[in-house]
């Protein structure tokens, strides 16, 4: 593992347990995820929004021939594993090859979690370029993943992991995605870039950490 992975807290939510830290809005407040009073029919035009803005602050975080690490992981009760049958593996079956690690994490203790029982299964792939990714592939099984009636979704923790540039990314769902680092610097130019599109609820913690010199 790089150090870059090591240092930053890889569960949700991830804008929360880093201070270095970028929280975004995917899905428009003013167009309805359904296009039917009575929520039996998706609208489209809410999905299409959601993945074009997440492609365009994908593109403004990671460049051609950043070295990546794809970290996939789920909770577990001791029981569930993550299985070479998962849909994670058929999303990344180009990435067949590259060096890949099946981990277990017990650090997650919260009050209403039995310590000894509960943990994080993870997998991690690494050797990962931008190149070998296919982005559009990866962003629409996220923002699907409380939609599996659109299509291919994952419904585990994903996290991109830019080794060059020290941030990590995570789309948490349709709504929204964050971006962290360990210090300001990597992620000064998204939160210029990429304005427009921060979560106006955290704002003020966002513009207060850009505004520190």
């Amino acid at each position: 593992m790089s150090q870059t992975m090591l240092s930053m807290k890889l569960e949700k939510p991830l804008f929360y347990k880093n201070k270095f830290a970028l929280r975004f809005e995917l899905g428009p407040t003013d167009i309805s995820v359904w296009a039917d009073s009575k929520r039996e029919n998706i609208n489209e035009e809410y999905f299409r929004v959601a993945s074009n803005r997440a492609a365009s602050i994908y593109r403004s975080a990671f460049s051609q021939n950043d070295e990546i690490k794809v970290c996939y992981q789920i909770l577990s009760d001791g029981r569930q594993k993550i299985k070479k049958s998962d849909y994670f593996f058929k999303l990344f079956c180009k990435l067949s090859g590259k060096p890949i690690v099946f981990s277990e994490h017990r650090d997650i203790y919260r009050d209403d979690l039995e310590y000894k029982r509960y943990c994080i299964k993870r997998v991690t792939i690494s050797d990962v370029y931008t190149q070998d990714l296919n982005e559009d592939e990866v962003i629409l099984a996220l923002i699907n993943s409380d939609f599996g009636c659109r299509g291919p979704s994952l419904h585990g923790q994903l996290f991109l992991i830019n080794c060059t540039k020290g941030l990590t990314l995570h789309i948490y769902d349709d709504r929204g995605m964050d971006i962290v680092a360990d210090s300001k610097k990597p992620l000064e130019s998204i939160y210029h870039e990429q304005n427009s599109s921060l979560l106006d609820y955290d704002r003020d913690y966002m513009d207060r950490l850009f505004a520190l010199t």
